[in-house]
């Protein structure tokens, strides 16, 4: 209030505080437990930002584990995340998932692109999921956020859903029925005017990603983008073996 240009003697009088002492703690050096909110706080912000805004409190606890080895409880997650001012979007809702019966399988695709952290940089990974039947159909990995990485996941997505190499000419267009995730589209890599998913695609997503960490069981970081690519090919094989 004072920065806003508030007299602190009234302010202080309002609060019921002495003047003195609120310039006391002004020039008190910070202790090492706000130093360290603080530090946490600024990682919480940049997990939550380039998960395009929808990790939650559970999510973000998870990434703070497998980034950085920080051992946080959920509680203490979530009321940083509250001091900063930022939430999670759609969360996962399992009770109120559709059920597989509710969808039409291969009418309706949510793409969403997740950034991997190696020692060597990011390691950019594009998937489609068939919402009826929550699977895996196609994906491409890259070193940068581009089109071409989420088109390369949709050609991989037509031609298995296809059983043939895709026809000349056919691309996002096609899919008139594909939707992507706020993350994708935040990467900039959703094609313009895209459609976005709905609290269930996000909810799809969100529990596909966590399945993925439970099978890589490797390093946090990753060495080398061609370790955890290596890895990713194998998991998301099996994925659509087992589909």
């Amino acid at each position: 209030m004072t920065s806003q240009g508030f007299p602190a003697r009234r302010i202080a009088a309002l609060l019921g505080v002495s003047e003195s002492g609120y310039y006391a703690w002004r020039a008190r050096t910070p202790s090492p437990r706000a130093l360290r909110r603080a530090w946490l706080t600024r990682l919480i912000l940049d997990i939550h930002q380039e998960s395009g805004s929808t990790f939650g409190y559970r999510r973000v606890r998870q990434e703070l584990g497998h980034r950085y080895g920080i051992d946080i409880s959920h509680t203490t997650v979530e009321l940083l995340m509250k001091g900063a001012g930022i939430r999670g979007k759609a969360g996962r809702l399992h009770d109120q998932l559709p059920q597989e019966g509710d969808l039409t399988p291969g009418r309706r695709w949510i793409v969403d692109v997740f950034a991997f952290t190696t020692l060597q940089g990011p390691l950019y990974t594009a998937v489609v999921l068939d919402t009826a039947s929550r699977c895996l159909i196609g994906w491409s990995t890259a070193a940068a956020a581009r089109r071409t990485l989420v088109h390369d996941a949709l050609m991989a997505a037509i031609t298995r859903a296809a059983g043939t190499e895709p026809a000349a000419g056919t691309g996002e267009g096609s899919l008139l029925d594909c939707c992507f995730t706020e993350r994708a589209g935040s990467l900039r890599c959703a094609p313009v005017r895209a459609t976005v998913g709905d609290w269930y695609d996000h909810a799809l997503v969100e529990t596909f990603w966590d399945t993925v960490h439970r099978e890589l069981h490797g390093p946090h970081p990753w060495p080398d983008t061609q370790a955890l690519e290596d890895r990713l090919g194998e998991t998301f094989d099996r994925f659509t073996r087992q589909a």
